[in-house]
């Protein structure tokens, strides 16, 4: 028990801070620090911590990754292609509502760290005909980015997860499809029906006329390094940071970007906040597993009487909601769901969803940071939106587990 107070402790600390409004890395810094001080502090625990921060490749892979992201989306911006982009899927589809959920569902199949800041632009310009806040747009993007979490074979959490409880792919992601249905249509109903009623932006210019080979221009070029970069990620099984490099050089290739255009791109993407945020939330998901206090709060609910699902499902949402990536969550929950009910999809299902549950309500998520920052959004109205519609999947799931 000592345990689970130690995390609504941190969790409550990182809240609090952040409704003061304090910066998000220095937030989830200070949450590191409070669980480093209730779990026995000892200088070998913040030292080995601060080891795995700074000389595990993956952190820089990240953040070299994401540096590179925002690379490629100051070219797509400021080249004209996403507002080429808008007004050829506006011919296409004759909807701004579909688009502000189409667009980032449609990218939300490139699993990329950070991703969200792809789609963030094209939200930004299909919500244009509507007086939609910054933590509306936030949560549209973030939402819908995140459709196919459950069913994308290519997520790197789903294959991971379904070798550890020794489930095949295919099935595991068939037991899962009702979370991407019911994640479309509750996001759809809460997010985007309201548009109806709302006041349009009054003089809002009509839609440009491209030619047909200018639409089929502006597709390639928006959906081409997408397209690419996952080629090379999934096809080729290549670096993402290394992968996104040469996603970035060939663009500049492809405008023929100026010196002094590529000096300002570099800047633009070296944004001080956003890395900050991202070196504070992996340091404190190795402190959560340095200090292993998820290990603790496993035995405590194994051992409360609980059913089994519910507490593999617990475990799973607890460390979604503290780590904020699926792979955090599966690396938490699933060997425990592993050592107790190995090959049974029912269980695999439970920790998966409610993980991502968890994930999506977690100010750990790097695609909600990204995106509150794009959007220059407040973090907890923004996740406050969030959380009503996930806490409809978690409901869901739960329903199935009690008729299981």
């Amino acid at each position: 028990m000592i345990a689970v107070l130690k995390i609504l402790v941190t969790l409550a600390l990182v809240v609090i801070l952040l409704q003061k409004r304090v910066n998000l890395g220095n937030a989830m810094f200070a949450g590191a620090g409070l669980l480093f001080l209730l779990s026995s502090p000892q200088q070998a625990t913040l030292e080995i911590t601060l080891k795995n921060l700074l000389l595990t490749p993956s952190t820089w892979e990240i953040l070299l990754a994401l540096y590179l992201v925002m690379c490629l989306e100051f070219q797509l911006r400021t080249s004209g292609i996403i507002d080429g982009l808008m007004t050829a899927s506006r011919a296409l589809f004759r909807s701004d509502k579909v688009l502000l959920a189409l667009m980032p569902a449609f990218l939300g199949f490139l699993p990329s760290l950070g991703g969200a800041i792809f789609s963030a632009p094209l939200v930004e310009a299909a919500a244009k005909p509507y007086q939609l806040s910054p933590e509306r747009k936030t949560a549209i993007n973030y939402w819908f980015r995140h459709l196919w979490e459950c069913t994308n074979p290519i997520i790197p959490a789903l294959l991971v997860g379904s070798e550890i409880m020794q489930v095949p792919l295919g099935t595991l992601i068939s037991h899962m499809l009702w979370v991407s249905a019911i994640s479309l249509a509750v996001g759809w109903i809460y997010f985007i029906t309201p548009l109806r009623s709302e006041r349009k932006v009054q003089g809002a210019p009509s839609a440009a006329v491209l030619t047909p080979s200018a639409q089929y221009k502006y597709f390639l070029l928006a959906l081409g390094p997408i397209l690419g970069n996952l080629l090379l990620v999934v096809g080729f099984d290549v670096n993402p940071a290394l992968s996104m490099l040469v996603v970035v050089a060939t663009m500049v290739f492809v405008l023929r970007q100026a010196s002094d255009s590529l000096a300002a791109m570099f800047k633009h993407a070296f944004d001080k906040k956003l890395l900050w945020g991202i070196i504070a939330i992996l340091f404190f998901q190795y402190m959560l597993r340095q200090t292993g206090v998820m290990i603790d709060v496993a035995s405590v609910l194994q051992n409360s009487g609980i059913p089994v699902l519910a507490v593999i499902g617990t475990i799973g949402f607890i460390a979604g909601l503290l780590t904020g990536a699926s792979q955090g969550y599966v690396a938490i929950a699933f060997p425990f769901a592993a050592a107790v009910a190995t090959g049974d999809v029912n269980a695999a299902v439970t920790a998966y969803v409610a993980g991502f549950a968890g994930q999506m309500m977690s100010p750990a998520h790097l695609c909600l940071l990204v995106t509150v920052d794009y959007f220059k959004a407040d973090f907890l109205k923004s996740l406050r939106a969030v959380a009503a519609v996930a806490a409809c999947v978690l409901l869901a799931l739960s329903l199935q587990t009690i008729f299981l």
